[in-house]
């Protein structure tokens, strides 16, 4: 299955560094309210993938961030990134996840894009909430969820939203958790604002 990402520049796709080696990304469609990406939205090709230097499968998804470059640009609006960690995107802050992943863990691909509220974790409470499987919660982690709506397999790279003064804002991209919906167990995402020295080069040169 393939994973999510989110426009961050008409050009520039943030998605999950675990995500960068699979055989399907070559395209990515964009702006596509279904899975097989033809009926509307864009498709454009992808053309250099950089992930995050810091990245390390061995620890469980440190750093799970990767930039995906287009050939062309999207027409479509990019998201603005969270770079600061302020009271809207504190812990118990009600976030939104999307994607086209699986309903159930094991399960099939939805064919529509959905999307969920999942409350944010303090990293402290997440590594207690996951104390059982021996996880490292790190700085560059985000924690969501706990009840029952979570991201699922399928999810990955896609994005975790907060809402400052009405505008949405890329505070995590989907990382990992264990199984999906469960409760008391949250999903971990990588968090947008430990990877701006990383992101911010990718991005265009605000106008002087």
């Amino acid at each position: 299955s393939g994973c999510g990402a989110s426009l961050v520049a008409p050009k520039i796709l943030i998605t999950a560094a675990h995500c960068s080696s699979s055989a399907w990304a070559t395209f990515a469609s964009i702006g596509s309210h279904y899975l097989n990406g033809t009926k509307d939205g864009e498709r454009i090709k992808i053309v250099k993938r950089t992930v995050h230097p810091k990245y390390n499968k061995a620890t469980r998804f440190d750093y799970d961030i990767a930039v995906f470059e287009l050939e062309t640009a999207s027409s479509f609006p990019p998201i603005k990134l969270n770079w600061d960690e302020d009271q809207f995107s504190a812990p118990g802050v009600v976030s939104w996840v999307r994607g086209f992943g699986t309903t159930k863990s094991g399960g099939s691909q939805s064919p529509v894009l959905l999307e969920a509220d999942v409350p944010i974790y303090s990293n402290a409470a997440c590594q207690k909430a996951l104390s059982a499987y021996s996880y490292n919660i790190t700085a560059s982690m985000i924690c969501a969820g706990g009840g029952f709506k979570d991201t699922c397999q399928g999810d990955s790279g896609g994005p975790l939203t907060v809402t400052r003064n009405g505008v949405e804002y890329l505070a995590g991209v989907t990382s990992w958790g264990i199984g999906c919906a469960n409760p008391g167990l949250p999903g971990v995402y990588a968090r947008i604002s430990e990877a701006r020295d990383f992101i911010e080069p990718f991005l265009p040169k605000p106008a002087c």
